[in-house]
């Protein structure tokens, strides 16, 4: 699997690229992180710019994941497995 995108919502001095990648790796490998979930299928309610990234992102072929803190989207990973 490799990540290819990251479309993040949030400042990176709360949480850097880095780190939302690792959190998506940490979740395909079974370990979680406390606060963070990944959602594989779009979030209910999802805001417009997070179905624009998913659109873009299966445009391109490529798989969305989402990272979510707080029931907010923060961030879109897009991957290949």
């Amino acid at each position: 699997m490799k990540v290819l995108d990251i479309f993040s919502w949030v400042s990176e001095k709360e949480i850097s690229l880095e780190q939302l990648e690792q959190i998506f790796m940490d979740y395909k490998s079974g370990v979680s992180h406390k606060g963070w979930n990944v959602l594989l299928e779009l979030p209910k309610d999802a805001a417009e710019n997070v179905l624009n990234c998913k659109k873009e992102l299966q445009e391109e072929g490529k798989q969305a994941a989402f990272i979510v803190k707080d029931e907010n989207v923060i961030a879109v990973i897009g991957y290949w497995e």
